[in-house]
């Protein structure tokens, strides 16, 4: 099944095709089945719409409702006046008069992404013509610049005397308009990554788990694992002794969690003697202890889920013999040094990092509890000293969770880093800008034209050969066209004011 999008973007092609035909049957057929066919769908729609979206989704449905009944209504108008004929078929509405709005209009046809090449591209298909689409879409270049010359000749140039200074409404509207855009373009990335940004709101961590691995040649086993974390919100005066060195003092306190997990596992141990047979013979060969923090939160949409993990270094994991002791029972516990760190940062794009490169590590013993079956421990040689301390004996971790945006611009920049942002839309911006202002002496013959009205009346003239039928002098005049631009004099001669 096509998405609607597609399918409407095939409607639009297809009305186009209908009009340059002239098939008069063929629009009222066409016309008939759009109505069905979106009345269809809007009530599909209306009637597959969930309670919790109704809101939200009758806004919408009414938009897009009114949107196409305008639609409807002009294609109707169009019926009722009749299809033009061919001698006015190929006149562009933008090009029909001369005023700011059909500049403006214009312009900003002429800016929108692909938008007059496909238009090109799908007229000289339908279309009987005796230009090649290199030859087509080169006259609808000059036509679209001789209008634009036309418009500076009789809405600045015509009302500016010689001599003359530009008022400051003149340079405030184009100079420092301008200069505010492109400072914001420059500036509004850092803008949106910084703090400052407007649209930020807290985004604390929902959900927390942990576990510890062991790694060897014939696959991971976890040991430990718990999700019941306790999220205590950062208190200045009650928790100021847990960071001595002042790691979090640049934070906001509201963007600061404790992440306070059990001592001991969700789970027993229920490996069966012949796996844990297997993992004791492959501890000889290699071993890694793997340990691993889970973070859940609302946003960023697509990454809610954040992980840490570290794999830690073999002069801080404990002794292949204690481990094999433990598994075996003759021990109960093993240490493990260094095993993670005490604070985190977990940054709006969705990454988790250290909170600074030299910061406090966690060390702890892995207890085995004997039972039918047993289970195992987490106990911190060092804990916080909380209050509660048994309680908070188990892993704890200080997370600082940067604020990010909320709605669009959130769920957008969740997709792309500082860098990314900057290579697609600053750089973007900047090339557009600097090709319009690149090798401007080159477009002085073609662009300070005293007048253009023979031009363009040549041009009108070859919309009317090919509207007629003339083939010959449709192509006869296009090379006119084309040997007038190509001669300097020629250009002159025919650009001479009245």
């Amino acid at each position: 099944m096509f998405p609607p999008l597609q399918i409407i973007f095939f409607l639009i092609v297809l009305d186009r095709v209908v009009y340059l035909c002239i098939f008069a049957t063929g629009k009222v057929v066409f016309y008939i089945f759009n109505l069905g066919l979106f009345t269809f769908a809007a009530s599909m729609y209306a009637w597959s719409m969930e309670p919790s979206e109704q809101h939200a989704g009758v806004f919408a449905l009414r938009a897009i409702y009114l949107t196409k009944a305008i639609s409807l209504a002009l294609q109707a108008v169009q019926i009722r006046y009749g299809i033009p004929n061919r001698g006015t078929l190929y006149q562009q509405f933008l090009t029909s008069g001369v005023s700011r709005v059909y500049y403006l209009a214009f312009r900003l046809y002429r800016a929108l992404p692909f938008l007059h090449e496909l238009r090109c591209v799908l007229d000289w298909s339908c279309t009987t013509t005796s230009l090649t689409m290199y030859d087509w879409l080169k006259l609808e270049d000059i036509h679209a610049s001789l209008f634009l010359v036309k418009c500076d000749v009789e809405l600045n140039r015509a009302c500016h005397k010689q001599g003359e200074r530009q008022t400051m409404m003149t340079k405030f509207c184009n100079g420092v308009c301008l200069f505010l855009v492109l400072i914001c373009v420059i500036w509004a990335p850092m803008l949106m990554y910084s703090s400052g940004n407007p649209t930020n709101i807290a985004n604390p961590i929902k959900d927390a788990s942990v576990q510890v691995e062991i790694k060897t040649t014939g696959g991971r086993l976890t040991l430990f694992e718990t999700t019941l974390c306790e999220k205590l919100p950062w208190d200045v005066g009650r928790h100021a002794h847990l960071d001595p060195h002042g790691y979090l003092t640049p934070y906001d306190a509201k963007d600061i969690q404790l992440i306070c997990c059990q001592v001991d596992a969700i789970s027993l141990w229920l490996v069966p003697p012949v796996v844990q047979g297997r993992l004791i013979e492959s501890l000889g060969s290699s071993m890694n202890v793997i340990f691993s923090w889970h973070f859940t939160r609302d946003r960023p949409r697509g990454k809610e889920v954040v992980k840490y993990e570290l794999i830690v270094e073999d002069r801080y994991s404990p002794k292949v013999e204690k481990v094999v002791e433990v598994l075996n029972g003759t021990a109960s516990s093993f240490g493990i040094y260094n095993i993670y760190p005490r604070f985190f940062r977990v940054t709006g794009s969705g990454d988790v990092r250290l909170l600074e490169e030299e910061v406090e590590m966690v060390s702890a013993n892995l207890t085995f509890n004997q039972g039918k079956p047993g289970w195992w421990s987490f106990h911190d040689i060092k804990p916080l000293g909380l209050n509660d301390h048994d309680r908070h004996a188990g892993p704890i971790a200080v997370v600082v969770c940067e604020e990010t945006p909320q709605g669009i611009l959130g769920d957008t920049l969740s997709h792309f880093s500082i860098w990314g942002l900057y290579i697609t839309f600053v750089l973007a911006v900047g090339r557009f800008f600097r090709l319009q202002c690149a090798d401007l002496r080159m477009r002085i013959p073609f662009e300070n034209l005293p007048s253009c009205d023979r031009l363009l009346a040549i041009c009108e003239n070859i919309y009317a050969a090919r509207a007629e039928g003339e083939l010959e002098v449709e192509e006869i005049l296009y090379w006119t066209l084309v040997k007038i631009y190509r001669s300097p004099h020629m250009l002159l001669e025919y650009t001479k004011p009245d």
